[in-house]
């Protein structure tokens, strides 16, 4: 099935693709009760940038891509990137299977970059959630054997649970790990900690 302009841009297992048909497959049968049965497969047909027409992602069906954006808005919004990127870091788990958000989502980071490089050579490019201009996070902020810790948790954007020897440390690293993100997002979001702990109260206000 061939599909016309403006072309969706879907995501499959790390493949980003223009989806510019549809490969549908039947397969028919009677059941034991006699009854007539048809099962059908799609499969999406891609165009790689500066590659040929007419990929079929065969080990991929419809139902299992994500559908990124589309000729008319060129953006994925950012929520969506991140998630994108937690499932990746998921895939390269020992037991990819195992629904561990938490544990991929401290890994996210080390796919943003790759991820965004093959969004970029489609121009494909990032916008808010919802038109939100700014995400709040939720920052834990305590003290440990090794020193002080920082937890970040509801957070749509991004994730970490860091250790540092000393606050100043501490709060070097949490500024850096909030820049980083805004600006695989093109700073198209800012984000804000919103302290969940005595010691982040003020502490977070001076990041």
């Amino acid at each position: 099935m061939k599909l016309e302009a403006p072309f969706d841009y879907i995501y499959c297992n790390g493949e980003v693709g223009k989806h510019i048909a549809t490969y549908i497959v039947g397969e028919s049968r009677i059941g034991e009760d006699g009854k007539y049965e048809l099962e059908t497969h799609s499969h999406p047909i891609v165009q790689y940038k500066d590659g040929a027409k007419g990929v079929v992602w065969n080990r991929a069906e419809l139902t299992d891509c994500e559908v990124l954006c589309n000729e008319e808005d060129m953006r994925v919004d950012v929520r969506r990137f991140f998630t994108l990127c937690v499932h990746l870091a998921r895939l390269k788990e020992d037991d990819p299977q195992k629904d561990d958000y938490t544990q991929a989502a401290m890994h996210a980071a080390d796919e943003a970059e790759p991820l965004k490089e093959k969004l970029r050579r489609y121009g494909i490019g990032f916008k808010p959630y919802e038109g939100r201009s700014e995400e709040e996070c939720a920052v834990f902020v305590g003290s440990c054997r090794e020193g002080y810790y920082a937890d970040v948790y509801d957070c749509p954007v991004f994730y970490y649970d860091i250790v540092e020897p000393t606050l100043e440390e501490l709060a070097k690293r949490m500024t850096g790990e909030r820049e980083f993100w805004e600006r695989i997002f093109d700073h198209v979001v800012k984000v804000r900690y919103t302290p969940e702990s005595s010691l982040a109260e003020d502490f977070v206000e001076n990041l």
